[in-house]
């Protein structure tokens, strides 16, 4: 087994507080928040929403194309009854907060960015997707993943050509991969957890990322792999993991 160090960048720690403190900035000023009790729903327009039942949806679940929308999950599900559709999907959209708890299951992707940027989700769960959280786009930006859990899809979290990301904090378990980037640059990944079915952490074609601080083990192809050839500018730093497709996986 490796072991280079257990504590996580102080970069993760500012990252831990700048959230903190977005999540509760506008607590005391808070417009009445707009309830969803029907699946399907487009989210148009920016304010405070919240899922206010459990739901079971033959198609998407929540489509948000509007910016500056903080969705509240308080603790219900959002089941999917098939894989071609979306959980909750937003798109080309800025400054959009999706908050658990909640649980987002059977859908083809739990929860997506798709041309997305500085955008958060926190504490969701997502169980039986193909992937459970996907940043997928050019200009999918500046998101954060922090705090949520993976569970039982066949890629916990995703990211594709998107840049300058932080996954923080998140727990992945019994997916068949569970980080996987492609072609995803200057992106952080900071004591996040990856015990998975194939892959723990794995990065194609992504370069000058950030993995400090991570915990991947009993994947049964590779812990942690990069294709990069000696892992080109990609920092791995910390991590505790037992195989690893190159020496420069620390």
């Amino acid at each position: 087994m490796t072991l280079c160090g257990s504590k996580v960048s102080w970069r993760a720690n500012l990252a831990l507080v700048s959230l903190t403190v977005l999540l509760s900035s506008n607590v005391g000023h808070a417009a009445p928040s707009t309830a969803i009790t029907t699946c399907g729903v487009e989210i148009e327009s920016p304010g405070a929403y919240y899922l206010a039942t459990d739901l079971t949806c033959p198609g998407t679940g929540i489509l948000i194309f509007a910016s500056d929308v903080r969705l509240r999950l308080d603790g219900h599900t959002l089941q999917g009854l098939s894989r071609l559709s979306e959980g909750i999907e937003v798109v080309h959209a800025t400054g959009v907060v999706i908050q658990g708890p909640g649980t987002v299951t059977g859908f083809g992707d739990g929860v997506s960015l798709t041309f997305v940027d500085s955008s958060t989700v926190i504490g969701v769960t997502a169980t039986g997707n193909t992937i459970g959280f996907f940043a997928v786009g050019v200009g999918t930006d500046n998101n954060v993943f922090q705090n949520n859990v993976a569970t039982l899809n066949s890629l916990g979290i995703g990211v594709d050509f998107g840049n300058e990301n932080m996954v923080i904090n998140n727990f992945l378990m019994n997916n068949s991969r569970g980080i996987e980037t492609f072609v995803a640059h200057r992106n952080k990944f900071y004591a996040n957890t990856a015990n998975n079915g194939l892959l723990g952490f794995n990065l194609v074609a992504s370069t000058q990322n950030e993995i400090h601080g991570n915990t991947a083990l009993s994947n049964s192809n590779q812990d942690m792999s990069d294709s990069a050839p000696n892992c080109d500018d990609n920092q791995w730093q910390g991590n505790r993991f037992d195989t690893a497709n190159q020496e420069c996986i620390q």
